[in-house]
């Protein structure tokens, strides 16, 4: 286990620095993980905004307008001069008053014969969204008068029924459509924390482990090596495993934080540690066969940002597969992320859950790491063929 011996040896004397990354990329994950924050609770609820009502017609019909807007919008006052006004919604003067109205005189007289236009003389920002909601509730509110008023009924008796109607409010249920999403008991955030993961996992191995194997990898240690009695084979093994033991031990710290975060893992949140781990294999083996072409220090770095943002944007890390076009999902297949996105998806509920297609999500993942190695040591069976000739 000499080489073991000596991969550790070289990984303490750059631990520093991968401390350094670890922290960073683990601050990140938490920053990255509650800006994705969202409270479900709060999906339905309504917006109020600040609205001015003149009341030029001064009838009961237009109070009974000006109250019922002012339950659902928060009545302002503000001096009636046109100057004012258009500083106040244009130039943001008041940044409580986001539209101005006025209930012209005859409002009450056109209600009754069935005139809509010209109703109200009002100010705001075109296009906006103030606009757009104060637009829906005139509309909404003089249709359903009109409506009344259809039957047969009193305008009196129209504006009175429709207040109720439209201050019925319904209860709203948010359901997961996965039966079995109450068995894995998971944080809100928690898909959000394992989405990431993969981003921070290959960003860390290959700028902290790379230079590790670099090192391992100089003429002076490699000639050595060769020319002693360590079998190719048992050398690469060997890094692979001091690799593997430096992954974990990163690995370890993001669970423990993920359980700091969200709790203990339950029922299928558990699938979750396997799908992370099984990617960090890849995330290894990925590394050491990039040091196996001795690239420089810029080309690692080059190499990380393109590995790490690449995967990112094109496996639904940090674009949902569902916005990307189906050539580009089409091509993502050929990378390990994509299959870890969508092991991870099915686990935490963004999809039906399906224990074949999570095993064979998995699969792919572990195959993906196989691959990688088998290559590191086809490459490191060589080299050292080659300096045996020379």
């Amino acid at each position: 286990m000499q080489v073991f011996n000596a991969f550790l040896k070289v990984m303490r004397s750059k631990m520093s620095s991968g401390i350094i990354y670890i922290v960073i990329f683990l601050v990140i994950a938490v920053i990255m993980t509650n800006s994705a924050k969202t409270d479900a609770t709060k999906v339905f609820e309504g917006r109020k905004i600040g609205v001015v009502v003149y009341d030029d017609d001064n009838t009961e019909e237009s109070r009974a307008l000006k109250e019922y807007i002012g339950k659902r919008q928060d009545l302002k006052e503000l001096e009636r001069d046109a100057d004012l006004i258009k500083d106040t919604i244009y130039m943001n003067w008041n940044a409580e008053i986001h539209y101005v109205m006025a209930i012209k005189k005859g409002y009450a007289e056109k209600l009754r014969s069935g005139d809509y236009n010209d109703l109200f003389e009002n100010y705001h920002m075109h296009d906006s969204y103030e606009n757009v909601m104060m637009e829906q509730l005139l509309t909404e509110y003089l249709n359903t008068v009109g409506a009344y008023q259809a039957g047969g009924i009193a305008l009196s008796e129209a504006i009175s029924r429709t207040e109720s109607v439209l201050s019925a409010e319904t209860e709203v249920t948010i359901r997961n459509y996965d039966e079995n999403a109450a068995d894995h008991d998971m944080s809100p955030l928690f898909d959000d924390y394992f989405r990431y993961l993969p981003y921070i996992l290959l960003s860390v191995l290959i700028e902290v482990l790379c230079p590790v194997l670099l090192t391992m990898n100089k003429k002076i240690i490699r000639y050595r090596t060769d020319c002693s009695s360590v079998r190719p084979t048992s050398y690469m093994l060997q890094i692979i495993l001091g690799s593997a033991l430096f992954v974990v031990c990163i690995w370890l710290i993001f669970m423990i934080a993920g359980t700091a975060f969200f709790g203990m893992f339950r029922g299928r949140a558990w699938l979750t540690l396997l799908n992370s781990f099984l990617f960090a294999m890849v995330a290894v083996s990925l590394s050491v066969l990039i040091a196996s072409f001795h690239p420089g220090e810029l080309v690692v770095n080059l190499l990380a940002q393109i590995l790490g943002l690449g995967m990112s944007f094109l496996c639904g890390i940090f674009v949902p597969m569902e916005w990307l076009s189906e050539s580009v999902a089409a091509a993502a297949k050929f990378l390990p992320a994509y299959w870890y996105i969508q092991a991870n998806d099915l686990i935490c509920g963004k999809q039906a859950f399906d224990g074949h297609r999570i095993l064979v999500c998995m699969l792919i993942e572990a195959a993906f790491a196989v691959v990688f190695t088998l290559a590191s040591m086809v490459i490191r069976r060589y080299e050292a063929g080659k300096a045996a000739a020379a």
